[in-house]
């Protein structure tokens, strides 16, 4: 089944269907798959052909639809896709998907934290001027200073970014 969407000045086709294992085989029908991150791509290439300024509430909203529908690579782009054109709070996702004290597998394409991402998303966000932005990245030094002693490389890496 094949559901359109209407959005301002963009349509998207969206296909909800399921593979389901064929009858007679028991295989599952691979061309009904979507492959990971389609959607989003095929969303932001229309974006794209609509121009500036992008709706970044509608893309952030939309992100967060697929990271709860488990869409996982679908979300990340679109998060990607805003933070990268200043969007506040897709850079605060893209931070906190990296952030070792906030980090939850089931919430992200990473097997684990990436600090150094985090510390990057945050200081972007900081440099918009967001106050939580810069709590958060005290929070990175204080825990780089906690695992340092438990001789983590990634805390030593991240802490040359304070000296």
């Amino acid at each position: 089944m094949t559901v359109k969407t209407v959005e301002p000045a963009i349509e998207t086709t969206e296909t909800t269907e399921t593979a389901e294992p064929s009858s007679d085989s028991g295989t599952i029908e691979r061309s009904l798959l979507v492959p990971p991150g389609m959607r989003a791509r095929q969303y932001i290439e229309q974006l794209r052909e609509t121009g500036k300024p992008y709706p970044m509430a509608e893309v952030h909203s939309k992100a967060d639809k697929y990271l709860q529908e488990g869409s996982l690579a679908d979300a990340h782009l679109l998060y990607f896709f805003a933070a990268r054109e200043d969007h506040l709070p897709s850079i605060m996702v893209m931070a906190e998907m990296s952030d070792p004290t906030r980090f939850r597998v089931e919430n992200s394409l990473l097997d684990d934290a990436d600090v150094i991402q985090a510390y990057k998303w945050y200081q972007k966000a900081a440099t918009l001027g967001d106050q939580l932005a810069l709590e958060r990245i005290d929070g990175l030094q204080q825990w780089a200073r906690n695992a340092e002693q438990a001789e983590n490389p990634h805390a030593r890496q991240l802490l040359l970014n304070f000296q």
